[in-house]
């Protein structure tokens, strides 16, 4: 399942496209989410349609895309998916792809020579794939002339080797991160950081100890890449069920709380990591707490 493979909207004078890489039912909710409860899943289950939840497979559908920035000053890309020929045998999902990415990222008019900034909202492997490609047996900066920003806590946690193992065994670190640290392009910032007068970056801890959001503002209109402070809409309505993958699921549970909290009802655009096409939305107040509306929904 790949959905639209771009789709672009406007924030005042910024326009973002949505770059798919991949989009498919993937996990399990009750792997995907340790405080899975299938009575409470039950009960919300008629609110997930086909494009959330595969009802053949039992599997929840995620996405992996790129959210691409063009603002009056700079090219800006927010995370970069799985990448090509990586080996991840302990993440089948992520292992040894050949997805048409560029050539998506180009049909948006974008080349990789052309990109200013890769933001990784954090260091997880389906963050960092794009940030490099195989040539000639070796791995290169798949973006010659950017800066890539990472939260300076984020890349000191996940340099220990033993910390990384809890995560997985796979090695991302060394053929999506070193790489880009060794060429010169690493920038590592504060997690309170602005890029240009439209796009600055905003700590949302818990799902990683540097996560991060970015928030993109222009002529009052306003939306926010949330990374993987969600990862489904389900989330939106049970903000307690943390992703397996969260390293401090109580910082995550507050996170997301106060995320929802702050933007429920007041039309910021909020576009999250996995969240399958469109990807974006709003997020709302609701009988039962909150819902994701996605942007095409009435």
């Amino acid at each position: 399942m790949n959905g639209d493979t771009s789709t672009s909207w406007r924030i005042g004078a910024v326009r973002i496209d949505r770059v798919l890489e991949h989009e498919q039912p993937l996990l399990a909710p009750d792997v995907l989410f340790p405080e899975f409860r299938q009575s409470t899943f039950i009960h919300h289950a008629d609110q997930l349609g086909p494009a959330l939840y595969d009802r053949v497979s039992g599997l929840l559908v995620l996405a992996f895309h790129s959210f691409v920035i063009r603002t009056p000053w700079h090219v800006i890309i927010v995370d970069t998916c799985t990448g090509n020929h990586k080996s991840r045998p302990h993440k089948q999902r992520y292992h040894m792809n050949r997805w048409p990415y560029l050539a998506r990222l180009r049909a948006v008019g974008i080349s990789p020579e052309n990109v200013d900034f890769v933001v990784c909202t954090h260091l997880h492997a389906d963050h960092v794939g794009w940030n490099t490609t195989l040539v000639d047996n070796q791995w290169q900066v798949t973006f010659p002339n950017a800066s890539y920003l990472v939260a300076d806590v984020e890349y000191e946690h996940w340099q220990d080797e033993t910390k990384r193992s809890v995560y997985t065994d796979d090695p991302y670190f060394e053929d999506s991160v070193l790489p880009v640290m060794e060429a010169g392009q690493m920038q590592l910032v504060e997690t309170e950081h602005v890029i240009d007068p439209c796009v600055r970056l905003l700590g949302s801890p818990g799902h990683t100890p540097g996560h991060i959001c970015v928030r993109v503002e222009s002529n009052g209109a306003l939306g926010v890449m949330s990374g993987d402070i969600f990862h489904h809409p389900m989330q939106c309505v049970e903000p307690s069920w943390n992703s397996c993958f969260c390293v401090d699921r109580s910082q995550a549970f507050a996170t997301r709380s106060g995320f929802l909290e702050q933007y429920a009802d007041s039309g910021v655009m909020v576009l999250p990591a996995h969240f399958p096409t469109p990807g974006v939305g709003w997020i709302t107040r609701s009988d039962q707490g909150f819902a994701f509306n996605f942007i095409n929904q009435s």
